[in-house]
This record gives structure tokens, C-alpha cells and sequence, in this order.
């Protein structure tokens, strides 16, 4: 049988990094780091290494990546009533001074249920149908609860739920512990759930293992582990609404603003997988800094 037509014209924004920040509204949140007595809480220390205008990620990559903010929380589980409790702004280029806004106008809160809050987020991510890569990066700084049970804090199979499946369903995952309330055992567990590793692989020690990241002691500190983070998101991957195969691509056409790329070149394009191309070098390039449009045809008879 003929494959299908495989014909995609894209705006260069629908392209962009979709990144949502899920950021642990918890109570424990106004906590001194990196001791309880710090004039800096933990925080203050996430929002000036996301917002400050000089050096904050989200400044800097505000035209490149879609950020979004979302804040999670309960109170006191669903004997509070609504469980999780989300604040959000949705991701989109330029999202700069909305974010700013969201965090300025929010405070610490409660509980802590992190896999209910990564479901949630799961969802929206995937009915918004971004064509670029999709990535959700978890802040927290406490160990997980649940709706059912918001203490004591035994959530930790929930959440690895969570995340396990937000990868299945091809979500890029990464964690970031704002303090040593999160236990390192269970930010490996959460890291290596979000890239499909072994549950009990230690990074470090074996060679499948995710890496898990843990703040240090300065703003700084968390600023570079975030830029370490999101430079491994990549800029330049389209979805496709079908798998194909290396036979199909390489006889395809993919061009930036009408100028053809070529399959396997260094400054062309490639497969990343079955359902991913990957535009690379000076095509890449191309994209980022000038690049208006991206057309992909495969198995167009053209």
C-alpha cells in the first residue's frame, strides 16, 4: 500500500520548545534555603533564577522557548475541596512579563500533591497538540503527597505514576529539588521515571541512570542547573502525524522559507525517530534566527 501524504506546513513558533514550570506551591516553600535561618527562601531563590531581567532563564530565552508558569498546591487534600490546586499560564513565545506577573501575585500555600498536579499538566500539555518538542520541568522542594493523604508525605508512587506516563506519551521530563527536604532517593526515582530508566538506577554509579538535579546553595547555582537543563531540550524537532521510515524521508522534501534541506546532511535534516524529523547545523540555525516557515513533504509524489 502507498503511504499517505505526509505534509506539514508550520509557523517557526509552533516549532519553538513548548516548557512548562511546575513549580511546588507548598507551604514549606517560605523556608530559608540554604538553611531555615537564610535571609533568601527557596522561593525568591526560584523566581530570581527564572525572572531576573539580567540573568533569569526565562528572560533570556523568552523569544526561543514557550514557557509556561504553573503553580501547584492543596488544601489539606480533598478535604479542602478542589485537589490539585493549579495556577497557571499556559505556554507561548514572549511570555515574559505574564509569568513575572503569576509569580508576583502568588505566595506559598499548602500541600504538596505532585503526581496529581504532573497528570493534570500531562493533560493540557498534550490537548494544546504543540508540534515541537514538549517539556515539563518539576520544581519542588518537598518530598510528594496525595489528594487522599496530604500528610503525611507518601506520594512518591503516585508521582513516579505520573511521570512514568508523561513519558510514555512522549513528554520530555526534568527535576529540580529546591532543598534537601526532597529526598535524593526520591528525586533519582522521579528523574529516572521521566526517561524510562530502571526505578533504582543511580546516576553516577549506572550507565542507564537519568540525572536527577538538586539545587545548590545560591541563586547562581540554580540559574546554571536550569540553563544546564534546558540546553538539552532540543530547538529544532518537528512531529509528524504518522510514523515513516529512512526510505520515505530521504526521498521527502523539507525546506526552511522555500530553501530545500538535504536528508543526512550535517546543515540538513535527519530522523530523529519514527514520528520526529530533526533539522540540524546552519538549518537549525536558519530556524532560530530568521526562519519564517518549515514545510515537510513525504510521500507527496513530489
Amino acid at each position: 500500500m502507498q503511504p499517505s501524504c505526509e505534509a506539514l506546513t508550520l509557523n517557526v513558533d509552533e516549532l519553538r520548545p513548548s516548557v512548562t514550570l511546575l513549580v511546588d506551591q507548598s507551604g514549606s516553600m517560605r523556608e530559608g534555603y540554604p538553611t531555615r535561618d537564610s535571609p533568601e527562601t527557596r522561593w525568591s531563590l526560584v523566581r530570581q533564577a527564572l525572572l531576573d531581567p539580567m540573568s533569569g532563564v526565562v528572560k533570556s530565552l523568552d523569544h526561543s522557548v514557550q514557557f509556561g508558569l504553573t503553580f501547584y498546591t492543596s488544601h489539606n487534600g480533598f478535604s479542602g475541596g478542589a485537589c490539585p490546586i493549579l495556577s497557571e499560564v499556559r505556554s507561548a513565545t514572549g511570555n515574559y512579563e505574564s509569568i513575572a506577573a503569576l509569580y508576583d501575585s502568588s505566595l506559598p500555600d499548602d500541600d504538596t500533591p505532585t503526581g496529581p498536579a504532573v497528570a493534570q499538566v500531562v493533560k493540557e500539555m498534550l490537548a494544546f497538540n504543540h508540534k515541537g518538542p514538549q517539556v515539563l520541568l518539576l520544581v519542588t522542594d518537598g518530598d510528594a503527597d496525595t489528594c487522599n493523604v496530604p500528610d503525611p508525605q507518601l506520594g512518591q508512587a503516585d508521582a513516579i505514576t505520573a511521570v512514568a506516563a508523561a513519558y510514555t506519551l512522549g513528554i520530555d521530563f526534568y527535576v529540580l529539588g529546591i532543598s534537601s527536604d526532597i529526598s535524593g532517593d526520591n528525586l533519582q526515582q522521579l528523574a529516572n521515571a521521566g526517561k524510562g530508566k530502571r526505578i533504582d538506577a543511580k546516576w553516577g554509579v549506572d550507565p542507564d541512570a537519568a540525572q536527577p538535579f538538586q539545587a545548590s546553595s545560591s541563586v547562581a547555582g540554580v540559574t546554571a542547573q536550569l540553563r544546564d537543563i534546558l540546553l538539552r531540550v532540543p530547538l529544532c524537532e518537528v512531529e509528524l502525524d504518522r510514523d515513516v521510515d529512512a526510505a520515505e524521508v530521504k526521498n521527502g522534501r523539507v525546506s526552511v522559507d522555500g530553501k530545500r534541506l538535504v536528508y543526512g546532511d550535517p546543515d540538513g535534516f535527519q530522523l530523529a525517530d519514527s514520528r520526529h524529523l530533526r533539522i540540524v547545523g546552519k538549518g537549525c540555525d536558519a530556524l532560530r534566527s530568521s526562519g519564517k516557515r518549515l514545510s515537510v513533504r513525504i510521500s507527496c509524489g513530489n
